[in-house]
């Protein structure tokens, strides 16, 4: 049997964690278009997401599971805790993206695409704002998180489980 709340918990935790962080960048203005920032962006939040669920598991092995945990609960508590996180990012893009500030994605992406002008190619550039005008429609990237954050939350939750330890009790001296 798994037991399911310390992910809940941890999945809620992790996703307002990262509900703040995002309101923090909206807030600064921060230009999410930058290369070098969607680098340390994504690094942020999946570091965040993956010691959220790292330390979710730890817990309900030390306090629910006697300190030993099969391969299986730690990657079904790590995809609980991952999955609650991403959706919860992604409802909250939606919210702050379609409906509160509709505005705020064209506006970053016009000021991506004036300081890429003359950098790249008139076809790079094209090509560029294709693949991003497909992105920015806050609809359908809400729908593509519900089957994308699944498969995200699989991936890395059974990395996680093969790293977890799976018995505790061998670190108790006697």
């Amino acid at each position: 049997m798994i037991p399911i709340q310390k992910p809940l918990k941890f999945g809620l935790i992790s996703g307002f964690v990262l509900i703040i962080f995002n309101v923090l960048l909206y807030a600064l203005d921060i230009d999410i278009f930058s290369i070098v920032f969607s680098l340390v962006n994504a690094l942020i939040i999946f570091g965040l997401m993956i010691a959220f669920a790292v330390i979710g598991v730890n817990k309900m092995r030390d306090e629910d599971l006697e300190k030993k945990i099969t391969y299986l609960q730690a990657a079904v508590g790590s995809f609980v805790i991952l999955l609650i996180s991403l959706y919860l990012t992604n409802i909250f893009s939606y919210i702050l993206n379609g409906l509160i500030d509709t505005a705020y994605l064209p506006n970053k992406m016009d000021g991506f695409i004036s300081n890429m002008e003359g950098k790249v190619t008139e076809e790079q550039l094209k090509d560029m704002i294709k693949g991003l005008e497909e992105n920015l429609d806050p609809l359908k990237a809400i729908i593509k998180s519900i089957w994308m954050s699944p498969l995200i939350s699989a991936v890395i939750a059974a990395i996680i489980a093969a790293f977890i330890k799976k018995d505790k009790t061998e670190d108790i001296p006697v």
